[in-house]
């Protein structure tokens, strides 16, 4: 269940689960993704430009690993994500494109957190939601 891109297909996924007889699977429940998925990649990403803006820190963070990854229709889809994120070279005032910005290596700036992202995707109306940004 892979569309052209590779990536696998969500809605696909969801009616197979579906029209499996006896599946203990209900419409909405949550339903593991693959971390590789562009997606999922997207959506951890929004994640990080919520802990970014609402963060302190005179560096950005950007994504190191994603742990675990659960979808969920819900008027749009749900990511719950398990997020790795680690402190960059980059500060804050000067860049917007964290596939630029490398790890810190210096062991002092070196700074990782684990995090709990859940973000709302809208695709047919081009929305993105950060509901949840937990650290720690």
């Amino acid at each position: 269940f892979r569309d052209t891109s590779g990536a696998f297909n969500v809605c696909a996924i969801l009616v197979l689960y579906m029209q499996t007889p006896n599946s203990t699977t209900r419409p909405g429940f949550p339903i593991p993704m693959d971390t590789n998925d562009p997606k999922v990649r997207r959506a951890a990403r929004f994640g990080v430009y919520r802990y970014n803006n609402s963060s302190n820190d005179l560096f950005l963070f950007k994504e190191s690993r994603i742990n675990k990854a659960m979808v969920q229709i819900v008027r749009g889809l749900k990511y719950m994500l398990n997020v790795e994120i680690g402190r960059t070279v980059c500060d804050k005032r000067g860049h917007s494109n964290l596939d630029s910005c490398d790890f810190q290596k210096k062991k002092k700036l070196k700074q990782m957190f684990r995090c709990y992202f859940e973000v709302w995707t809208i695709p047919w109306l081009q929305r993105v939601q950060v509901l949840v940004a937990l650290c720690h």
